[in-house]
C-alpha cells in the first residue's frame, strides 16, 4: 500500500509541474521572447512550451516521488 500511496504522489507531483509550466507560459515567453511580430516569435514560444513542460513534468514527478518517499510512513515506524 506504501508503493501505490507513493506512486499517486510521484503521479500527481508530475500534474503538478506540468500544469505550473502550463500557467507560467505567457510570462516566461514574454520575459525570454516579448511580444510576438512574426512565425519566429511563434516557434520560440513553441520550442519554449515542448522543452518546458516535460522538464516541468520530470522536476514535478521528483519532488511528488521525494515527499511521498518522505512523509508517508513505514507500518513500522508508527507510535502504537
Amino acid at each position: 500500500m506504501r508503493k501505490l500511496k507513493i506512486f499517486i504522489c510521484t503521479i500527481v507531483g508530475a500534474l503538478c509541474g506540468a500544469l505550473l509550466m502550463y500557467l507560467l507560459l505567457p510570462a516566461i515567453c514574454n520575459y525570454f521572447v516579448g511580444p510576438v511580430y512574426g512565425e519566429d516569435q511563434m516557434s520560440v514560444n513553441a520550442a519554449i512550451f515542448f522543452i518546458g513542460t516535460p522538464v516541468m513534468f520530470l522536476i514535478g514527478a521528483v519532488v511528488g516521488w521525494f515527499l511521498g518517499w518522505k512523509y508517508i510512513k513505514r507500518p513500522a515506524d508508527r507510535a502504537c
